[in-house]
């Protein structure tokens, strides 16, 4: 998606270009786990998925957000960014202490890696996180019909059943 948005696309959107960039962090993670032949190669590559994993819902608002014409401001675009960061940050301690995977290891399943995990006690923020996103989202597309006689933005409302479908999986 990102090739072909950045190829063939003309008037190409920043939010979508950071969204499909994020999507493509988090599947190139997910093939540098399948992989990996080491605990600590599979955590690197558990880190890069997430370090695109937490910054999908953000771009996804900001998306709903200019659809819906509905300004981030700095503070709040500032805000969101760090919360961001935070929780990449949490999630990328695996490895180092035990408080978001309380215990990890690596098992091979036909050949390609996987990580077994028991989750810690920060390991929750990863929910609350996407939680608060997705309420975000809601919120948005609320004001927006009804600051806009009643409409809604297609768009929207599609990146908003793709980002619901997304968390249930998460789920």
């Amino acid at each position: 998606f990102l090739i072909g948005y950045c190829a063939i696309v003309k008037n190409r959107k920043a939010y979508f270009v950071l969204l499909f960039t994020s999507v493509f962090v988090v599947n190139a993670g997910y093939v540098f786990l399948a992989l990996s032949k080491t605990l600590p190669e599979a955590l690197l590559a558990n880190r890069i998925s997430y370090l695109g994993a937490v910054f999908l819902p953000l771009f996804m608002l900001l998306i709903i957000m200019d659809e819906c014409r509905i300004k981030c401001s700095r503070i709040l675009c500032s805000c969101l960014i760090i919360a961001s960061v935070v929780v990449f940050f949490i999630a990328a301690t695996p490895g180092y202490n035990t408080l978001y995977y309380r215990d990890v290891t690596l098992i091979f399943v036909d050949g390609g890696a996987k990580l077994i995990k028991s989750y810690g006690p920060l390991h929750r923020i990863y929910y609350i996180y996407l939680a608060t996103y997705f309420l975000l989202m809601i919120a948005v597309i609320a004001i927006s019909w009804a600051k806009h006689s009643h409409r809604f933005s297609k768009l929207a409302v599609n990146l908003l059943v793709l980002v619901l479908g997304n968390i249930l999986v998460w789920f």
